[in-house]
């Protein structure tokens, strides 16, 4: 039997510690994006195995959304929208080796320019 995955191993924070750093790179060199990241396990303690990386640019109104599935270890569902509305739920799919600090950093520019 599968014991639950503590949400300590939970793969979002190493990728929480990419956004970040491709965050600071953004900030220093785009003086009108302010990237803000946020986690969240609200989809696991709702019941489903899973949580999300949300990163928001206020100015513009622009959400990039990622949600890591347990099921789906290797791979990303991510999509971009506008951050007051509801997510559209038209996901694409990355692998999660794919994301890298310089993916997030193009994704940041191009979504919140």
């Amino acid at each position: 039997m599968n014991s639950p995955m503590k949400i300590k191993d939970a793969k979002v924070y190493p990728l929480s510690d990419l956004a970040q750093q491709a965050q600071a790179q953004v900030q220093a060199e785009y003086k009108d994006i302010d990237p803000v990241i946020g986690v969240s396990h609200n989809l696991r303690n709702s019941g489903f195995a899973a949580d999300t990386l949300t990163i928001k640019n206020i100015k513009n109104d622009k959400r990039i959304l990622m949600v890591l599935h347990d099921h789906k270890p290797d791979v990303v569902d991510y999509e971009f929208g506008i951050a007051s509305q509801d997510p559209s739920f038209d996901f694409q799919e990355i692998a999660l080796n794919d994301l890298t600090h310089e993916k997030l950093y193009q994704w940041m520019v191009e979504v919140f320019s």
